[in-house]
């Protein structure tokens, strides 16, 4: 399997989000470091701490328009909000909790059913740090 590793978070300073290798500074502490590939040339590599409860791992999986899907992502199509992204639920899967689903269901893997339910319909709509009064937790 050849997936691209990184995440993301929001720095505790200015709130903005951060992509990259996740660094563990000390117990409870992290920052994200950028991917080499992302740093202009001459400019220095520097980390910036995030806020614990906002990181969140990239899925491996991008939505209609070529968006990348996070832990923590909130997913729907045009017509409904579908859920959110929430991974380390079993192992290595992502689930997503299901808030409109046309089935009633509560959750279903990332991976298999909601991309087969949706097809090239899916994308992200926003995130569960920025709004979470889109969400309702089960």
């Amino acid at each position: 399997m050849d997936r691209t590793i990184k995440f993301r978070g929001k720095s505790i300073y200015d709130e903005e989000w951060l992509y990259g290798s996740l660094i563990k500074i000390e117990k409870d502490r992290y920052a994200v470091i950028p991917s080499l590939n992302d740093i202009e040339i001459g400019k220095s590599i520097g980390m910036c701490e995030v806020c614990l409860k906002t990181i969140g791992q990239f899925t491996g999986l991008y939505d209609k328009n070529g968006k990348e899907i996070y832990e923590g992502d909130i997913l729907g199509t045009d017509i409904i909000t579908v859920g959110w992204v929430k991974g380390g639920v079993r192992g290595y899967c992502y689930d997503v909790v299901y808030i409109n689903h046309p089935t009633g269901d509560k959750r279903w893997s990332l991976y298999g059913t909601v991309m087969e339910d949706f097809e090239d319909r899916i994308k992200v709509i926003d995130n569960i740090y920025d709004h979470p009064e889109l969400i309702k937790e089960e």
